[in-house]
């Protein structure tokens, strides 16, 4: 599906999806990826995706003081993310959304034209 956004000037913006990929910049991605800012990083282990020691690294790397929200696109259905993962998001006091994938795909290109600085963690099931 193509996302229509009047505008459209930032490098980062989801400009589509379909089954398991995401096109930013006229690249498609598979699996499960982090975006931070112009950086992605791809094809992450589904069990480490939002496991507490991946998310409490990508803090510490870029969230001090380059990022004021987090959001996770969980896959086709919105899952719950592990408790002391919630805990670990809870301490560092920064914003944070969980949600199904496609729901995130849109709130990052939305966030993103607010001029919001994210990390997001996206598994790519759709």
């Amino acid at each position: 599906m193509q996302i229509e956004f009047e505008n459209l000037s930032n490098d980062s913006f989801i400009s589509s999806y379909g089954s398991n990929y995401i096109v930013i910049k006229n690249t498609k991605y598979f699996k499960n990826i982090i975006l931070i800012d112009t950086s992605i990083e791809q094809n992450i282990e589904t069990k480490l995706l939002f496991s507490e020691s991946l998310i409490k690294k990508k803090i510490k790397e870029v969230c001090i003081n380059n990022c004021d929200f987090i959001l996770f696109g969980t896959g086709k259905k919105m899952q719950h993310l592990p408790s002391q993962t919630i805990q670990l998001l809870i301490k560092s006091k920064i914003s944070y959304e969980i949600m199904s994938s496609i729901a995130a795909f849109k709130t990052y290109n939305i966030l993103l034209s607010q001029g919001r600085k994210i990390l997001a963690f996206l598994n790519l099931e759709t």
